[in-house]
């Protein structure tokens, strides 16, 4: 009796083992700062679609300037070694900063979750000056 106790206990850890190495990440997750004197901080979440072959980014920061409307997106790279745009540019709602400072955001992106690379995420002044990054945030794996 001891022997098969034994025997289906080994087998419990080595199917748990084999179940865990072939598990796949859950989320992408990263802090968001402020740059160039902006005082902006939060988080950046990206992970697995509820539909198939899909991946939601959401982006939740706090210390901004109330009214302002920012273009926001998931680049592949680094704030240090930027690239482009992950998924389609236009799945990215804009944020808009309430009057309280804050704003959050979400992305259903047409995509597989990554499960490598490096991604990070970036914040815009506005449509206007597109080209002026006030916030930035890498992603790292979670498991």
């Amino acid at each position: 009796m001891r022997t098969r106790s034994a025997l289906s206990l080994l087998a419990l850890v080595l199917v748990s083992s084999s179940a865990s190495a072939m598990m796949l990440h859950d989320a992408w997750e990263g802090m968001v700062m402020g740059k160039d004197g902006s005082k902006i901080r939060g988080e950046i979440e990206m992970e697995k679609g509820k539909a198939p072959k899909t991946t939601v980014a959401t982006v939740d920061y706090k210390n901004d300037v109330a009214g302002a409307v920012r273009p926001w997106h998931v680049h592949v790279g680094s704030c240090a070694k930027p690239g482009p745009v992950l998924g389609d540019a236009k799945a990215y709602t804009p944020l808009t900063v309430t009057a309280a400072g804050t704003a959050k955001s979400t992305a259903t992106l047409a995509i597989v979750m990554p499960e490598d690379g490096s991604y990070y995420v970036n914040i815009h002044e506005s449509a206007a000056n597109m080209s002026k990054i006030v916030a930035c945030g890498d992603l790292l794996m979670h498991e």
